[in-house]
């Protein structure tokens, strides 16, 4: 079993966890194990891969959800299923405790656990280009200009939903929807349920508000606003930025990322604890 470890970078506690991983899934249960090969100055192994490239049975990813959310951005393939140890203060995709991760390797060894896909959003912007998300895409305005009101038209299905003018629109994931818009206002949907979740960001028109569409339509948002540029973020992250007139299109990804889960957490049990 090839098993490829992708680590936070910069934290201590992150390192040494993977390094634990690393030895005791070689040394002790006699699995070939592979560092992230952009990791390879930080921490000493003697194995590396190429993320993306060179093909293993599964990724361990140490860190946190952000940790995760640039390990989907660099994937090519979704086919590899995901274990997430989590050692940041956000991860609620990374269930594996510092304290559990060996005995989380022994359990993949010995099949006890489950694989849970979860739905991921694909963006084609107009400019060009293919983007993937996981949690979210938001389009909003470049903070700190004069003017951070901008103007869109949102469509669904080649039909206008709105037209208005804020601070921006989030389209999200069930998984996401625990994450940015709902500190903006918008619902709390079951990951089990099939769904696009459009929340618009302090709209000055009254129509629009939070939608919840089924995650067969497709989203497009057109930038209308000559006064100041948008961006465009995925799970958080910045990749490109919306002129007057251009347009982004959201739909479901044909295929989802594959999360290895070892206990049962769900997202009603997230807003029972408070786990956001």
């Amino acid at each position: 079993m090839k098993i490829g470890v992708v680590v936070r970078r910069g934290s201590e506690l992150s390192y040494r966890v993977a390094k634990e991983i690393l030895s005791y899934g070689r040394n002790v249960l006699g699995l070939q194990m592979f560092l992230d090969e952009e990791l390879s100055n930080e921490i000493q192994w003697d194995n590396v891969f190429r993320l993306g490239v060179d093909n293993v049975d599964f990724l361990v990813v140490v860190g946190g959800d952000g940790t995760l959310f640039r390990v989907i951005q660099r994937l090519k393939s979704f086919e590899t299923p995901i274990v997430g140890v989590r050692t940041g203060r956000r991860g609620f995709l990374l269930d594996v405790e510092p304290h559990e991760a060996l005995d989380m390797l022994k359990k993949l060894v010995e099949d006890e656990y489950k694989v849970q896909e979860y739905m991921l959003l694909k963006v084609d912007p107009s400019t060009g280009g293919e983007y993937y998300a996981l949690n979210d895409v938001i389009v909003a305005s470049l903070r700190y200009t004069k003017s951070t009101v901008i103007a869109l038209e949102v469509y669904v299905d080649k039909d206008l939903l709105y037209k208005f003018e804020g601070d921006g629109i989030i389209v999200a994931t069930p998984v996401g929807s625990t994450a940015y818009t709902f500190s903006a206002g918008g619902p709390v949907v079951d990951e089990d349920l099939d769904a696009l979740i459009l929340t618009p960001l302090a709209p000055l028109q009254t129509n629009a508000k939070p939608v919840v569409l089924s995650s067969k339509r497709v989203v497009e948002v057109v930038h209308l606003s000559d006064w100041v540029e948008a961006v465009c973020a995925l799970d958080g992250d910045v990749k490109f930025k919306l002129g007057k007139g251009d347009k982004i299109s959201i739909r479901r990804a044909s295929t989802g990322v594959k999360i290895v889960r070892f206990k049962k957490f769900t997202t009603l049990k997230r807003l029972k604890v408070c786990e956001f």
